[in-house]
Order: C-alpha cells, then structure tokens, then sequence
C-alpha cells in the first residue's frame, strides 16, 4: 500500500493536539475528510490553498475544544484565583495580540524557529536511536560483532544455550533479467530463521520454510521490487525470475513494512533465498560471509551470551588454530552486543551532536522570546497598576499573561511543526550516510506531542517568568510617575544586558564549531587523490554466469573493447573495486595479510589486492615511478606480476628500488613477483590516510567474484547522452548485463566528502542564524534603552554633548556586553571543540583561527546591531524631548 503524501500525515500529527475524547470520536473522519480534500484538488496551488486553510483554523479549533473539554468557560473562584472564564482569557489575549502584531508576529517566528529546527533533529533521534527495533522482543535481540562469519562458525552459535533462536544472512550483486531493461539488485542468503526472527509479514504468498533449502530455488520478493519491477501482479506467486541466470520460483512477497537489519542485509534488497548449505563457499572455514543476530531466552543477561561466546571462541581455536586466532595466537573474539546498540553505534554519535547543536540554537531563540516579553511587560506596567487599582487581582492578571503566553506558544508550535515538516525533507536528502530506518522517519503523533511542549515551555517559562515582573511592580510609584519617570530599574537592565550576554555567548559556541567542521571540510578536500579523476567516467558492472575464469575476461573485454570503439574515448579499462567506492572507514573484502616470503614480514604489511587490466594505471593517471606495467605475455607467468604502491615498497623492502624484482605472498594463494612501483593514491577517501596497495593481473582473478568496474577516459568534454552511450556500448558486448550507473569520477569523490559537507552545511545553518537573532537581541535591548534615555539624551545634546559622542556611547554599551559574551562563548568553545575533535580532519578543536574568526565575527555584527541605535540615539532633537517632558 503506497504511504499517504507528507502534508496529510502532518494533518493528522497536529490532531494530536486535540482532546483524547475528540480524537477517538472524529480523529479518524478529520483525517479521512482532509486526506480525501487533497486527493481532489489537482494543482499545486489548490492544495497550498487547502492546506492554508486547513492548517490556519486548526490552532482555534484545538483552542475551543480543549475549553469545552475542560468547562473552564465559567466564572468560579478557587483558591485566591479569580477564575472568569478561560475563554475570556484567550478572547482578551488574541485581541492583545493582535493590537500588537510585531510583537506577536517575531515571537511567533523566534518560537516557530527554535521549535522547528529542534523537532526536526528530535524527529531522526527518535527514530533512530531512542525508538525500539520494530522487531519481536527486541530488547532481547543480540549480534556477534566481530563481523561476517563461516558457515561452520554459525552452526556453533546455534549449538549455544540461553538462546531462543539465531538468524544469519548475506547479500551479494546479482543481475535480474527477462523483465524489460537487465537490472542490478541486491540479493540475500538468509538463513532458515530469518523471518521469524525479525517479524515479517507477508503481502502475498508465504515465507520459506525448511523444505526450501534443500532446493534453494526459491525466492521471496521485497515489497518494493514487486510493485516496482512486476508492477504488482496480484499473480506474482509461483512465477518464476531470472537472477544470474538462475531461475527462482516466487513464493512470497514481503509486506512493505519490513525492513531488516542493514548490518544483516543491506536496504532495499529486492530478493531473498534461502542459504545454499551444500555451498563449498559456505562450508568454508576460513571464507566469512554471514551475519549473524539471535534472540536471548528469557532470564539470560546479555553479560551471560558474553561468557558463553568467550568459551566458544576457546573452543573454535582449539579447533582450527590457522583460522581462529590474530597475529600473537589469541583466539579470536566474538564481542556480543545488543542489536539496538550495534545498529546505531555508527551514527549515534552523530546525531547527538547535532542535538546537542540545536539545543544550543533554541536557547538563543528562548532568550529571545524573553527580551521581547520583558519589554512589552516593562511597557505594559502602567497599564497593570491601573488594572490592579480598578480591583483586579494578582491571579486573574497572571492568567490572562499565561493566557497571552499559551496562544503565542500553540501558534509558534504549529509553525514549528510546518517548519520541521520541510526542514525534515531537507535534511533526510541532505543526510549522507544511511541512518538505520530512515524510511520510516516522519512526524507523528509522539513528535507533534513533543514539538507542542516544546512550545508551550518555551511560551511558558520565557515569556510568562519575565512579564511576571511587571505584577509585582510598586502601585504607587507607577501611578505617580510620569513619562519622565518611566525608564527601566537598574535590575531590569541587567536583566536585558545579561540576555545579550548570554545569547551572544551561546552563538559564539556555535558559529565557532561550524568555522571548525567548514575548515576540516576544506582541509579534507585539499589532498591530492593521486590520479588524475578529471574526464574519467566510471561503470560498475556485476558480470555472472560465467564457469571459468577465461570466460569472464573473455566478457569484460569484449565490453571493454565497445567502450574503448566510442568516439572521444582516449582509453578504457577495468578492475575488481575503484577508487572511492568504499569511503570512509570501511574497508572492502581485497584487504591481505602477506606471508613472510623473501623478507616480507606479515605483522606488519598489509594490503589491498587489486585485480585489474592491464591499462588500468595508465587510464586512471596514476604515475609508475619505479620499473613498469606487466606487457600481456606477463599476464600469466608464476608468480604474478605485481605493481605496488610506494607505500607499500618501503613498509615490505625499505625503498621503492629495493622492492623491484622481490617475490612475496602466502604459500596457500598466489604469490606475486614486483616489476613496478607506482605513486600513493588515496582509495578510501580524500580524508584517509594512503593505503598500502598491490596491483595484479585479471589472470589471478577468483572466478567466482562477480565483480567489474569499467573506467573510461575521455579526450574532451563529456557530451550529451554520454551515460546513454556508454550504457549502449556494454549493452552491445553484453545485452543481459545491467548497467545500473554511469557516473563521473569526481562524482564519487565528492560523495566520499558527503558526511564532512552534511556537518558543515548543518552547523553553518544553526551558526547563522543563531548570529542573527543574538544580533537582533542586541540590537532591540540597544534599541529599547536608547527609547527609555530619551530625556537623558536630550539634555546632553542641548547642554552641548557631541552627536558622536552620544553615538559612541551606545555603541560601546553594545561592544561591551558583546565582548563579555564573547569572553565566555570563547571559552565554553574550548570545551566543546574537544567533544568534536574526532570529526576534525587536520584541525584540532581549539583552532585559535576558528575562534577569532568566530569572535571576529560576532563583535562586527554587534557593532552593526548597534551602530543603528546610535544613530538613532545622536539624531534626537533635544528641543522635541524638552517639549514633550
């Protein structure tokens, strides 16, 4: 079933406000009337015109049925609170509002601001980190983390006591054909408990069950590739599919809500079959390719499976002492841990920092909300004192302030929910990385609940506290005093200037932390990657059916040939991985250790093995400095050819000339003879240190490893409809073979920078506007005094005060509580950059230029801010003031 648009799920969030009683009787027709208004309106602009006029009576309607649900509408007294009726209260407030809509309007907007942004950031927390797996008692649910696993190693896990049941799987790239267009998919091996383990239902059809893997020929389809590939077929059931030239008969299809473990199966594997068991791989001790999770028996402690694991990695050394132990001898672990934690280990860490980012940012924004209340209070403290006068008492008038405050936070609230509604869209397409259960994260009812209390805290706490102030003023001063008396006390400037302080502290800490994720982000995109990636296209390919190793080269050049036939092709070939392809701190399967052969020592070289075609440093530019490339007669002599990295001659034999004519490997798997040292480049990320790497011939390629990225070279501008061309040019060698991308090199180096842009771009936007609104702070406390020493500054000026004195004197007023808040924001800076130091890249987190830069930055918007009052200050007419006092 398709998910319903975005604007009708937010529609049905904010009908979280209303009353439990008005939700159970017409939520649901509320929601069905709205979501049946959309569908109806077919343009853009007539459903922006329903929505605005669906979302703007929606806050009056909460309003009104929460005052009936409550029967707060009589006039009652109870205990010393003179209660006239709440929905006075409400009236009288909207009216006040409204006689003040700059006031209204900015709180509105500060409130909205801080309450969007952090709902936004909430909304992926809550998903993500704080929300149970969607999953059968899964509290109970555990992973191995020491990483994929053998077959054999998981039919010990399932000999272990304490567990109810374990589930293992894998995927690999597999080519669906025979349905249009051959496409590239992802395919997992699951094991007979999989979907049990995890809960899955079922749209059509059934799950696999133990007969199936005895034939393996089964196949159980995603939701997704149903719909999108078989367009839904209500018969889908007992057709069969084409994968890798292998047919599978279609038994079910999974319901769209299942989503499994992406460190199990990668997200949006399209088919599932069971484990091959009889599978030499599989039955491989030494090849470890599953992923395993189980779920504990109720009583057994985590701590418990720990124990027991640690006796079976004991065990498994005894037992294949070459496989089972590291460098020193030590059996190999089998850390557990709890599928919750190990889910999100990666990112968790991430989003807390941004949390705590825009925790920062709504502060600034609450400090906001409480100069403006406190301003309008001090103004309104007349008007209070006659109320108070005229018999009203201290509780009625906080009610009606609460009053004030509650509707400025329900309409702050659902500006924030509609602001956190677009800022979530724009942050889940911003998001680099692939945050667990992404595809289900949207706003509902527990976030719309949380965004409303937000708010209404916000409204509360800052708004409400500092208008209290004005209550407790004296009755006879007030009344006696004139205009000429009618300035703020020295605690309330205090007060205000504190504010500033504060804000401009609390911004400093943040326009500080993204000049220092914008510099790691600059320094990561300075190294050189060592090839050369300008006019290079790249053409991953996933080639299956063959049963030799002839046989797949045979293939792969004959593609490689059609692409090199193109025009303005200067050159084309091929290898098992690429460049940039595995970014981050991941690595890829083509890691070895090397044996200690001709003076290779194995505790401390290791490598990465790249299979490749002969041209392949040629067409990346990748420069040879020592000795040469393999010629096709060498391709196939023993040992194999090899051209290292420089990298790699000088950790193996010392120097890059002492490593020419050296055979090295292990006596179990091919050995390899250096005929050239080619220049470091950078394979995992720009960021990443150079890694120690070896490049051989495709003649020492496992036949088994369906793997082939094409690199094409061109001699000019790439022209329109490349990716077209190119993708006819392998379909012409190869007419079964998915071409699923045909992307530019530096595509995929920019792609690697994605988590480093995605910080930056984050904590600039939360840097920038926390600038602006403690500019904005500091601007209307400058503004607010310079009203209130109106007089005062009239009589300098007609005592013959200079207009730029006057005009210095508010401006260092201004500088002086901006550099105080930059004193503390400075240090509180070097406090947090040590919390971001490990997502630095060659910069530490007390960078002195960062905070100069940001402190720069603060004092000259502070300057600005208070620069306009000061004229406003040397432009009073001393005349005019004298007159009017």
């Amino acid at each position: 079933m398709a998910r319903r648009p975005r604007t009708v799920r937010l529609y049905a969030a904010l009908l979280a406000f209303l009353p439990s009683s008005v939700r159970r009787d017409d939520g649901e027709e509320m929601e069905r009337a709205f979501s049946d208004l959309w569908a109806e309106e077919g343009t853009a602009w007539h459903r922006w015109r329903l929505g605005a006029r669906c979302f703007g009576r929606l806050p009056r309607v909460v309003v009104a049925e929460w005052l009936d649900a409550t029967g707060l509408t009589g006039s009652t007294k109870t205990g010393g609170w003179e209660m006239h009726g709440w929905g006075r209260h409400f009236r009288l407030a909207s009216r006040t509002l409204r006689k003040a809509p700059a006031f209204t309007i900015t709180t509105v907007l500060l409130i909205g601001l801080g309450v969007g942004a952090v709902t936004t950031i909430f909304t992926l927390v809550d998903h993500v980190l704080l929300r149970p797996l969607p999953y059968p008692a899964a509290e109970r649910l555990i992973t191995v983390e020491m990483g994929s696993h053998s077959g054999t190693t998981y039919r010990e896990f399932e000999k272990l006591e304490g567990m109810e049941a374990w589930a293992g799987g894998y995927a690999e790239s597999a080519n669906l054909t025979g349905e249009g267009d051959p496409i590239r998919i992802e395919m997992a091996m699951v094991s007979e408990g999989f979907f049990s383990l995890f809960g899955a239902r079922l749209a059509l059809g059934r799950l696999l069950v133990e007969d199936d893997f005895e034939r393996v020929n089964v196949a159980v389809l995603s939701h997704g590739t149903w719909e999108r590939v078989f367009g839904a077929d209500p018969a889908m059931v007992g057709r069969s599919i084409r994968v890798d030239g292998d047919r599978y008969e279609v038994v079910g299809v999974l319901s769209a809500a299942f989503e499994p473990p992406q460190h199990i199966v990668p997200s949006g594997t399209a088919v599932y079959r069971p484990i091959d068991w009889s599978d030499e791989r599989i039955q491989a001790i030494d090849y470890h390719m599953i992923e395993v999770a189980g779920r504990m028996a109720h009583g057994v402690a985590i701590e418990d499976m720990g124990v027991r694991l640690d006796e079976l990695s004991l065990a498994m050394a005894e037992a294949y002492p070459d496989h089972h132990v590291d460098r020193e001898g030590n059996p190999n672990p089998f850390p557990v841990a709890g599928l919750q934690d190990a889910s999100v280990q990666r990112v968790r860490s991430g989003l807390n920092l941004l949390l705590g980012a825009v925790g920062l940012l709504l502060l600034v924004a609450c400090l906001n909300v409480a100069h403006l209340f406190l301003a309008r209070g001090l103004g309104r403290v007349r008007e209070m004192a006659i109320r108070r006068t005229m018999g009203a008492g201290a509780p009625g008038l906080v009610q009606q302030l609460m009053a004030e405050s509650l509707v400025v936070g329900a309409l702050g609230g659902v500006l924030g929910i509609g602001l956190a509604y677009l800022g979530l869209e724009a942050l889940l397409a911003l998001n680099p990385t692939a945050l667990p259960r992404a595809g289900s994260v949207d706003l509902d009812l527990r976030v719309a609940l949380f965004s409303g209390g937000v708010a209404l805290v916000t409204a509360l706490v800052f708004g409400l506290v500092p208008a209290l102030r004005t209550i407790g003023s004296d009755l006879a001063n007030e009344l006696k005093g004139s205009s000429r008396s009618a300035t703020a006390g020295r605690g309330t400037r205090r007060l205000r200037g504190g504010l500033v302080v504060a804000e401009v502290a609390v911004s400093l800490v943040l326009v500080a932390q993204a000049g220092l994720l914008l510099k790691s982000y600059l320094n990561a995109q300075a190294p050189d990657p060592g090839f050369d990636p300008t006019g290079v296209w790249t053409i991953p390919l996933t080639p299956t059916g063959h049963e030799t190793p002839d046989s797949y080269r045979e293939a792969m050049d004959a593609v490689l040939a059609s692409l090199q036939a193109v025009p303005g092709v200067e050159g084309a070939a091929y290898g098992l991985t690429q460049p940039f392809e595995f970014t981050g701190t991941g690595r890829c399967c083509w890691m070895n250790s090397l044996g200690e052969e001709d003076g290779v020592d194995a505790e401390r070289v290791r490598t990465l093995i790249h299979p490749v075609s002969r041209d392949y440093l040629k067409t990346l530019r990748i420069p040879v400095l020592n000795g040469a490339v393999w010629t096709e007669a060498e391709a196939s002599t023993t040992p194999a050819p090899a051209v290292v990295s420089e990298r790699f001659a000088i950790d193996a034999f010392g120097s890059a000339d002492a490593a020419i004519g050296r055979v090295f490997g292990r006596a179990e798997r091919p050995r390899y003879r250096v005929i050239g040292v080619a220049a470091d480049n950078k394979h995992y990320g720009l960021d990443q240190p150079d890694e120690s790497q070896v490049y051989v011939p495709m003649e020492v390629l496992p036949f088994d490893i369906p793997m082939a990225h094409m690199a094409v070279r061109l001699r000019g501008a790439a022209p329109d409809g490349l990716a077209r061309t190119l993708r006819e040019a392998v379909w012409r060698a190869a007419p079964d073979l998915p071409v699923p991308t045909v992307r530019p090199m530096e595509e995929w180096i920019e792609d690697s920078m994605a988590g480093r842009r995605f910080d930056s771009a984050i904590f600039a936007a939360f840097g920038s506007a926390a600038l602006f609104l403690a500019a904005a702070g500091l601007y209307g406390t400058l503004l607010y005094n310079v009203r209130q020493q109106r007089r005062e500054l009239g009589i300098r000026l007609a005592l013959g005060a200079a207009r730029e004195r006057v005009e210095r004197h508010v401006v260092g007023g201004g500088l002086r509580l901006a550099f105080g808040g930059a004193v503390i924001g400075v240090l509180a800076s070097l406090w947090v950059g040590r919390l971001l130091e490990d997502r630095l890249f060659e910069v530490g987190g007390s960078d002195p230029m960062a905070l100069l830069g940001a402190s720069a930055l603060l004092l000259g918007s502070a300057a600005l801010a208070s620069w306009l009052p000061a004229r406003r200050a040397g432009r009073t007419d001393p005349l005019e003031t004298l007159r009017a006092e």
